[in-house]
């Protein structure tokens, strides 16, 4: 030991014996901050999208855009497939956190056709070679209708400062006709085909050590043009739990989803936060609830988020967390880059709020 340490850990005795007694021990009982994974839904992770996102602090990864995983066009990754994605997030120094598997992948399995086996056996190829490449999670969806506007519902609108919003109306497709190459689809057929589809693969999940975060249904709405939803509700989802009742199956809390269904969201964050059955936070705004709602800033919200981020902390949930959708704003990238940043900096201010509550 240097003369220097030695002075150095002689004035720290000093000091903390010269504390009083009750300080002392508050300081030693004082607990490690609340450390989540913030981290944003990726397009790409090539290089200068994961220099962005370092730069915001994060250290995690969420790769949504996984679409062009697939180079050869086989309808499953290999190890090779994936290791390039896991090798540009090694060299920024993150961590590949997570990937979507792509829903294009099982289009059969969600129409209930046959060639869904080969489907199966293919996203089961998947999951291995991910499990193989070390990352730890995936997240997927299940419904056959999977469009973003108006065919669904969706429409835009003017938020503040004339920013755009994406806004939704079930009476713009209440009356609508089915879509010819889904048909009508009960909640029963819907259940069976979920799970026939699903057994399987979070069986193949078990078996790689990955986890498998299953998104509801989004919009939240009983019937989509003449097919069930079966995710459509929280009590739908504590179904979805009892039919897999595995380690590697769990759920994507998003909160602007489960904030449509017009539920008590807080009280649902400490039921499947309580479980230990939220892999991943989607953490979004919106105001209204189904059968009409917008999705807006994450700052105006109907949910208080400084609440809904305490709920989190007071629940265990040490996952990781994105902001999902963003409004468009004046000079954005087709991406979000911009509407991502702040919400993510909103995000990490409140993380730090509720540490120090």
């Amino acid at each position: 030991m240097t003369d220097k340490t030695r002075r150095y850990f002689l004035f720290s005795s000093l000091i903390a014996s010269s504390m009083p007694k009750g300080l002392r021990a508050a300081q030693a009982k004082k607990p490690a901050p609340w450390m989540p994974k913030l981290s944003e839904n990726l397009a790409d992770v090539n290089p200068s999208t994961l220099r962005w996102l370092k730069q915001l602090g994060c250290r995690h990864v969420i790769f949504q855009g996984t679409d062009r995983v697939d180079t050869g066009n086989k309808g499953y990754w290999t190890a090779g497939d994936v290791l390039p994605a896991k090798k540009n997030c090694d060299e920024a120094g993150l961590v590949l956190e997570s990937m979507m598997i792509p829903i294009d992948f099982y289009r059969k399995a969600r129409l209930g056709q046959a060639g869904r086996d080969e489907e199966i056996e293919n996203v089961c190829r998947t999951i291995k070679a991910v499990g193989e490449a070390g990352v730890p999670m995936m997240e997927w969806r299940f419904w056959p209708d999977f469009y973003w506007d108006d065919r669904v519902g969706y429409y835009e609108s003017q938020g503040r400062g004339e920013a755009v919003l994406r806004a939704y109306d079930y009476g713009r497709v209440k009356d609508a006709k089915p879509f010819p190459e889904i048909g009508v689809v009960d909640e029963a057929e819907m259940w069976k085909r979920f799970l026939y589809f699903a057994k399987p693969i979070v069986e193949a999940a078990e078996k790689a050590n990955v986890r498998l975060s299953m998104h509801p249904n989004d919009p939240p709405v009983s019937n989509m043009r003449g097919v069930a939803r079966i995710f459509r509700h929280t009590g739908d989802l504590r179904r979805f739990l009892k039919e897999i009742p595995s380690r590697a199956s769990g759920i994507t809390f998003c909160q602007g989803t489960i904030t449509e269904m017009g539920v008590d969201v807080l009280q649902e964050i400490r039921y499947f936060g309580k479980l230990n059955k939220i892999f991943l936070v989607h953490f979004r705004a919106v105001r209204g609830t189904v059968p009409k709602y917008t999705e807006v800033f994450i700052d105006e919200g109907d949910i208080d988020m400084v609440q809904a981020m305490k709920t989190y902390k007071e629940a265990g949930y040490t996952g990781p967390f994105v902001s999902d959708h963003t409004p468009k704003v004046e000079g954005d990238t087709p991406w979000g880059h911009i509407g991502r940043t702040f919400s993510l900096g909103y995000m990490r201010a409140l993380v730090q709020a509720v540490n120090a509550m």
